[in-house]
């Protein structure tokens, strides 16, 4: 078995280029090509930074204050065409998994599909050196019960994605260090994903709360529940390089991981085949 395997080039693409390539992908499984028989895993990262918004997130949903606030730091301001609520994507590398959801590897519902794609991103964290949590039940990846867990009830902090962990999300000591979400057609799903490699907390409270860590102690306890590589490389005592967090060799090993979780052999396919349409 194989998978379509596409890696973003240096220099990374735009988000309105992002969105419509993952759109694009998960419109191949309509048409009777290979796409249709084998998944396709692409990774990338946003260049310049952007602030994506759910697919759901309706205008009383979105605070035009932080919209303002993001397109003054030149940030591409983008919708996703899945669910979710808002994410900076910033110092981070993203994934996108379209595959079926009637047959094949990642057959079934749609929590059951969250939970298949979280045993590659639990191997590569693993594989980084890692240790995820493991929660109750043994699932790989669920958050133990804590505050990480609890909802947030201020409206400004239910802006940003990152604020809850669900069941089938990878934490570390319950904070949680990808955002998920999914989108399903007829028959094939899309799924992407953004981990943080270098996360900074004042960066993201000034955006979405518009202040800093020390102005409220709510800011600290949402924000400091969200972690990055580089964050966690540091407390587990990791011998690490820049060089090590560059997103070439991450998309590497995140490459290597889906295709040793799913017992799949990468087929490398260009951009252009997006880029082209």
């Amino acid at each position: 078995m194989s998978f379509n395997l596409i890696v973003s080039g240096s220099g990374g693409c735009s988000g309105s280029f992002n969105m419509s390539a993952d759109l694009f992908l998960l419109g191949k499984y309509k048409i009777a090509d290979d796409f249709s028989s084998r998944p396709t895993l692409r990774i990338y990262y946003f260049s310049p930074p952007a602030l994506s918004l759910g697919f759901f997130q309706k205008d009383r949903d979105i605070d035009e204050r932080i919209i303002e606030k993001a397109k003054k730091k030149g940030y591409d301001i983008v919708s996703r065409p899945t669910g979710g609520r808002a994410v900076l994507h910033k110092s981070e590398i993203t994934y996108s998994v379209t595959a079926s959801y009637k047959n094949g590897i990642f057959a079934g519902k749609l929590i059951e599909t969250y939970k298949k794609i979280g045993d590659f991103l639990y191997l590569f964290f693993v594989k980084l050196g890692l240790k995820p949590d493991t929660g109750a039940g043994g699932l790989k990846g669920a958050p133990p019960q804590g505050k990480n867990n609890k909802n947030n009830k201020g409206a400004k902090n239910n802006f940003n994605c990152f604020l809850k962990a669900h069941s089938y999300e990878i934490t570390f000591e319950g904070r949680k260090i990808c955002g998920n979400s999914q989108r399903r057609s007829d028959s094939a799903f899309l799924q992407h994903g953004s981990i943080y490699i270098d996360y900074n907390p004042e960066e993201h409270i000034e955006l979405f709360n518009g202040g800093s860590a020390g102005d409220d102690d709510n800011n600290w306890e949402y924000f400091n529940n969200i972690t990055g590589i580089r964050q966690e490389m540091e407390k587990a005592g990791a011998d690490y390089s820049l060089s090590d967090l560059s997103f070439g060799r991450l998309s590497k090993i995140m490459a290597e991981s889906f295709s040793e979780a799913y017992g799949v052999k990468p087929v490398p396919m260009s951009e252009d085949i997006i880029k082209a349409t």
